[in-house]
């Protein structure tokens, strides 16, 4: 189905031709001919092509060209591909283009671009429980735990690995494109988005497709954790028992370019198995309390190295933030007195007293601008949380950082740049390297993972452990 063809998007990997109509939000119908295209990226292309007779058919349905009028008139795209499969788009429209301008007074163009959020596609006659399933999956970077098969590669015998993936719910098999080297070379060179594996899942039990794209989407969060890149997929494939494909999902995915800034070595073929092995029963259990699906994101927002140093940074230290704060909540250490509630109305009035002792002349509103600072005596420091928390989580973190890290944060949120504008990068990763063993600690792991040399600013896999973090 993949037409391997370029266009001013991108490279084409997906593509349906078939007949279809456009249902308009007020109830009417328009016919039209449809192509259905899926870019490297993952963006979907919809090319509705008019017939005049079509276009006969409803005469008062008009656009305006440059308004948001598509988004507004259409709801969904719907019809039947050649080959017989049911498709219907999900979620909203957004028209590119027309095949030419035209005014208020004219007819349904002939040609209406759109891009598509997401597209379901049924063969009714096979429309059974599905045995497998398989997904493409963009930007993830590795290598093979298990030989596959020995296939010819530029007139070469080439053995092609496959990682395999245990997880909670079964097995996970990613499998690398033909031409993986040279697109993840590129990926990495460009810091694109380009389809780099499928994902063949093999559940314990049976599922549905919907139950199994959950839980891919919980494995591509791990996986992007991993990375320290976005990894999504952005289609799926529902087989039934004799291989036939019975169901279609194309989803135009929230991915960023790629940064090649990993937390598990990409290049150790081990270590992303036995990092899945651990961190997932974790992860599902503190998702919700955490926040972690969010909290990974603003940490892959924080290693974007398409982005100024100072943004990124300044996400990074806005999850550090969150991250101790939801610690600090749990486990009771975000107040310094426990008692401390039973004698705020005491301490409130002792205080009041005092402020208009000191400042007679005080006016009213500002005088309930002070008091309603109170409650902020019985939180900790940040300094003082960050202490606690390299100590309970055992951090191999010198206790010397700390500062430093409070340093770059209150610099970047109050003056939005780096102390020492001659050592941001070593600020920054010095505020990276706190989050990476922070995650890794939260979710249990005690593997290897690639460390930042902060002497050198060099990567390094090492093991995780908490040589030095007690005072």
């Amino acid at each position: 189905m993949a037409d391997n063809e370029y266009n001013e998007y991108g490279k084409v990997i997906r593509t349906y031709h078939g007949n279809g109509k456009l249902k308009l939000i007020n109830g009417n119908e328009l016919s039209c001919n449809v192509c259905i295209q899926q870019i490297e990226t993952g963006m979907i292309l919809i090319t509705c092509i008019f017939e005049m007779s079509a276009v006969q058919t409803l005469p008062f349905f008009q656009f305006t060209f440059g308004t948001s009028c598509y988004q507004e008139d259409v709801e969904y795209i719907y019809g039947i591909t050649n080959d017989g499969f049911n498709f219907k788009t999900r979620r909203k429209l957004v028209a590119l283009s027309t095949s030419h301008n035209f005014n208020i007074t004219s007819k349904v163009p002939t040609k209406i671009m759109f891009v598509a959020q997401e597209i379901e596609l049924c063969n009714e006659n096979q429309h059974t429980v599905g045995q497998h399933y398989k997904f493409s999956v963009v930007n993830f970077e590795f290598k093979g735990n298990c030989p596959a098969k020995t296939v010819i590669q530029d007139d070469k015998q080439v053995k092609r690995y496959l990682l395999e993936l245990n997880t909670p719910w079964g097995i996970a098999i990613l499998n690398p494109i033909p031409d993986y080297n040279d697109v993840i070379w590129r990926v990495r060179a460009q810091k694109s988005i380009s389809v780099t594996c499928e994902l063949m899942a093999k559940p314990s039990e049976i599922l549905g497709l919907d139950e199994i794209i959950n839980k891919i989407n919980e494995l591509c969060h791990l996986l992007s954790l991993a990375r320290g890149t976005k990894v999504n997929w952005i289609n799926a494939e529902e087989y039934t028992e004799d291989g036939e494909v019975c169901r279609i999902i194309v989803k135009n995915a929230v991915t960023w370019p790629f940064s090649r800034l990993p937390l598990i070595d990409p290049d150790n073929p081990q270590d992303t198995n036995l990092f899945v092995e651990k961190v997932y029963p974790t992860y599902l259990k503190l998702r919700d309390s955490y926040n972690l699906d969010t909290a990974i994101e603003l940490y892959l927002d924080a290693k974007q190295e398409t982005v100024y140093l100072e943004t990124r940074t300044l996400r990074a230290v806005s999850l550090l933030d969150f991250l101790i704060g939801r610690y600090a909540s749990q486990h009771g250490l975000d107040k310094i007195r426990s008692d401390f509630k039973e004698k705020e109305k005491e301490l409130h009035s002792y205080i009041k007293e005092d402020i208009y002792r000191l400042f007679p002349d005080i006016k009213t509103n500002e005088l309930d601008e002070m008091l309603a600072k109170i409650s902020e005596l019985n939180r900790r420091s940040f300094l003082n949380l960050l202490k606690r928390l390299r100590r309970n989580l055992k951090l191999n973190i010198p206790k010397d950082e700390l500062p430093k890290v409070i340093d770059t944060r209150n610099s970047l949120v109050h003056k939005a740049e780096f102390a020492l504008t001659n050592d941001a990068d070593r600020d920054y990763f010095r505020v990276i390297r706190l989050i990476d063993q922070l995650f890794l600690k939260l979710l249990g792991y005690d593997g290897y993972f690639i460390d930042i040399n902060l002497d050198t600013l060099r990567f390094e896999r090492r093991l995780l452990s908490c040589d030095g973090c007690i005072d």
